[in-house]
C-alpha cells in the first residue's frame, strides 16, 4: 500500500500560467521575422558556406543570411551617401 502524500502548506497542485505578452507593431522588427524560402544556389557558394560554417561552429544558412544583410545595408550606406553629398554639391 503506498502513503497518501502529505500536502506542503500554501502549495498547489496546479502551477501558475502566465499571461501570454501581446506585441504591437512597433515591437516587432522585420529583420527579426524569419521567411522560408526555397532558394536554388550555385554548389560551389553552397560548399563554401558550409565550410566557413563548420569553422565557425555555426549553421550556413544564417551565414548566408548575415552576407545577404551586409550587402545590402553596405549598398544602402554607400547610396545615401552618395545622395549627400551629391545635395552639399548642389547635384541632382
Amino acid at each position: 500500500m503506498s502513503k497518501p502524500r502529505k500536502k506542503k502548506a500554501g502549495s498547489s497542485r496546479f502551477r501558475e500560467v502566465m499571461q501570454p505578452r501581446i506585441y504591437e507593431d512597433r515591437d516587432i522588427a522585420l529583420s527579426n521575422a524569419k521567411v522560408n524560402i526555397h532558394i536554388r544556389l550555385d554548389a560551389d557558394l553552397v560548399a563554401y558556406f558550409k565550410e566557413r560554417a563548420k569553422q565557425e561552429g555555426s549553421k550556413y544558412q544564417s551565414l548566408i543570411n548575415q552576407h545577404l544583410r551586409e550587402t545590402v545595408f553596405k549598398e544602402q550606406n554607400l547610396e545615401g551617401r552618395l545622395q549627400r553629398i551629391e545635395a552639399q554639391l548642389g547635384i541632382n
